[in-house]
């Protein structure tokens, strides 16, 4: 049971075999009893040989109407995954031996951090090998009118999950990493049976919305390694062999320069907390890009239905990029905020298979393939970034204390974005001034724009680097704990991207 386009994948190998209880660890009894009435209503548990292969097909709708299909393949813990719109695929998956999320571009990453923690919790629970001995029974709740037991587990690999069970030893209600970052809940719908007296959950809502998740085909056919390993990479790179710079212009509020769509010039920027590509749809129009469907996107200020566009090639300075797909979703009239007209938003797919050398301080950009060049590392700082997203996501401490995975997003303008429970749950201090109008700013995102508290954070720290004080604000739309780390930060440093080998080289800036 998977969300469709989800993007993230598990990073750690989890046994299809629930494992035993070590010695001296205590067990809830009336959680263990819990459990084995779930695995007697479900008629088989992890490792015990009945569902050593399953291929799942479904489908996603809203209001009756199919949004997406999906289909998953799983061998014991070993399993991938394909959503389906009705014009771009996301993928993800674990080979048994490497976790990894491909975006629509086939653009390839592995998934490590908390988002691989989250996944491994969500295998445990699919191949049915959550532990009972990790089980605690929380209190008794009704759910849509169903007695139900809430029973709390901590997996030694994942996050907690909290699991209603019906006196039929059915789950009603799953809710992942309850009060921490990922929290998500699983409504179940019902039940089905993938073979005769062998049942897995067959219908789903995510967080309370309207959409349906429901599986309607089952096949236990054997599947191969082939069937878990990632899609072939779609776009490819054509790069330079001058490896020449290319101009960019660091603006107040962004990094932009030029590219060229199906050979029709623009003007972008560069956004590495966007996990692809993302344009107007006048521009797309003007570059003869081909619309091949309508997706659903998200980002600051909530979500936004978008255009999907293939275009033939997108050039930056002679390096191109060949067989592409973005999404269009922008306001038309988005400005770079006080600044001159933009184009859009180039992130990820920039990035992906490429070494970018970004120098503020001479205002090039250079595009490198990774097969022939190795970054200089004999200078400034060596950060590894997690790319599980498609964004560059790195451990910070917030005011010296709090410890967070931190975003670093070209594309946020100047202030650092956070959500409000960091100053809640955490007791971070937030410091706004009484009574000034600059509490408040209207911020832009892929629909349209939120008004945010702001004021400033003690301070942010990475590794070596501390950055104080800290222009900050908090986002109504901000996922718990997350946080975005802007330009404000960025512009201090020439930074080389090298996202094959999961790095950054970050350079302070002599002009700084």
């Amino acid at each position: 049971m998977r969300r469709v386009l989800l993007s993230c994948a598990l990073a750690v190998a989890v046994s299809a075999t629930a494992p035993l209880p070590a010695v001296g660890d205590p067990i809830d009894p009336h959680a263990a009893a819990l459990f084995a009435l779930h695995r007697t209503y479900v008629g088989w548990s992890g490792g015990d040989g009945s569902l050593p292969n399953l291929r799942e097909v479904g489908e996603f709708t809203r209001d009756g109407t199919v949004m997406a299909t999906f289909t998953e393949a799983r061998r014991g813990a070993a399993f991938r995954y394909t959503g389906q719109t009705h014009s771009q695929t996301d993928d993800e998956g674990f080979t048994g031996r490497v976790a990894w999320w491909a975006n629509v571009n086939g653009f390839t990453v592995p998934i490590v951090g908390d988002v691989a923690r989250f996944m491994a919790t969500e295998d445990q629970l699919d191949a049915e090998a959550l532990d009972p001995a990790t089980a605690t029974v929380l209190r008794d709740e009704t759910v849509d009118g169903t007695p139900t037991t809430v029973v709390h587990v901590v997996p030694k690999a994942g996050v907690a999950v909290d699991l209603w069970i019906d006196a039929a030893g059915a789950y009603k209600r799953i809710v992942y990493d309850p009060a921490g970052a990922y929290e998500e809940r699983i409504d179940v719908l019902r039940y089905a049976e993938a073979v005769p007296g062998k049942r897995v959950i067959g219908s789903w809502r995510l967080d309370g919305g309207h959409g349906v998740w429901t599986i309607t085909g089952f096949d236990i056919a054997p599947i191969t390694d082939d069937e878990l390993h990632p899609p072939k990479q779609r776009a490819t790179w054509s790069y330079d062999p001058s490896q020449a710079t290319v101009p960019v212009e660091l603006t107040e509020y962004r990094i932009l320069f030029d590219a060229t769509v199906n050979g029709v010039k623009g003007h972008f920027a560069l956004d590495t907390g966007a996990d692809g590509i993302v344009v107007t749809d006048t521009f797309a129009r003007r570059a003869n890009a081909q619309r091949v469907g309508r997706t659903d996107i998200r980002g600051i200020g909530g979500g936004a239905v978008a255009n999907v566009y293939t275009a033939d090639t997108i050039a930056v300075g002679a390096n191109v990029l060949h067989d592409v797909k973005f999404v269009s979703g922008l306001d038309e009239s988005l400005p770079s905020r006080n600044e001159q007209q933009i184009d859009g938003f180039i992130g990820f797919d920039l990035l992906a298979d490429a070494i970018v050398d970004l120098n503020l301080d001479e205002g090039t950009m250079r595009i490198l393939d990774p097969k022939l060049v190795q970054p200089d590392s004999s200078h400034g700082f060596t950060v590894g970034v997690d790319l599980s997203t498609g964004q560059p996501r790195v451990p910070m401490l917030v005011g010296g204390k709090a410890p967070v995975t931190a975003t670093l997003d070209s594309g946020n303008p100047i202030h650092v974005l956070f959500g409000a429970d960091l100053v809640g749950r955490d007791h971070v201090p937030f410091f706004e001034k009484p009574g000034s109008l600059a509490n408040l700013m209207r911020f832009y995102g892929v629909n349209g724009e939120e008004v945010i508290h702001c004021g400033q954070l003690e301070s942010l720290t990475l590794g070596p680097i501390a950055y104080r004080p800290v222009p900050a604000c908090a986002s109504p739309s901000m996922p718990r704990s997350a946080v975005l780390v802007g330009l404000d930060f960025l512009r201090a440093f020439n930074i080389v991207f090298d996202y094959p080998d999961g790095i950054l080289l970050m350079t302070p800036r002599k002009n700084r």
